[in-house]
C-alpha cells in the first residue's frame, strides 16, 4: 500500500511524463495510484487531439469514465452497424443495352479512359470477421 506521500510523488512523476510526450509511462504510473483525473486526461488527449478513440477507451475505461465509455461505445455499435449495411438495400432496376451502345457511351463519356472499374461489394462474412476482429481488439 503507498502512502499518500509516495502517491503525491507518483502523480507528479506521471505528470511530468506526460508533458515530456511519454503518455504510456504516464498511464501506467496513473493507473497504479489510481488518479482518475490524469487517466481522463490521457483519454481526452488521444481521443480529441490524436483521434485514437481505442487507445483513449483503454485510459477511459481504467478511470471508469463512463460518459467517455459510452459515446465510444456508441460510436464503435455505429460503424460496426455501417460494416454490416448492405451496399444496396433495392435491388437496382436494370436496362437491358447492346454492346454496342455501351461503347459507345463509354468512348463519349467525359472521363472516358479515366474510369476505374466499379468495386466488387464486400461480402456479409468479410465485413463480420472485420467488425469482430475490430471488437477483438477493445480489450
Amino acid at each position: 500500500m503507498l502512502t499518500d506521500a509516495q502517491k503525491t510523488e507518483l502523480m507528479r512523476k506521471g505528470n511530468l511524463l506526460f508533458n515530456e510526450g511519454r503518455y504510456f509511462e504516464a498511464g501506467k504510473i496513473f493507473s497504479t495510484i489510481g488518479y482518475k483525473t490524469g487517466l481522463i486526461r490521457l483519454g481526452d488527449f488521444f481521443y480529441f487531439d490524436k483521434e485514437m478513440p481505442l487507445v483513449a477507451y483503454g485510459f477511459y475505461r481504467n478511470a471508469n469514465h463512463k460518459p467517455m465509455l459510452d459515446k465510444i461505445g456508441d460510436s464503435f455499435v455505429f460503424a460496426l452497424k455501417c460494416l454490416l449495411a448492405d451496399d444496396n438495400p433495392a435491388p437496382a432496376r436494370t436496362v437491358q443495352r447492346t454492346d454496342d451502345e455501351v461503347k459507345v457511351r463509354s468512348a463519349n463519356s467525359p472521363d472516358a479512359g479515366t474510369a476505374t472499374p466499379p468495386a466488387k461489394a464486400e461480402a456479409l462474412d468479410n465485413k463480420i470477421a472485420r467488425a469482430v476482429a475490430m471488437l477483438k481488439n477493445l480489450n
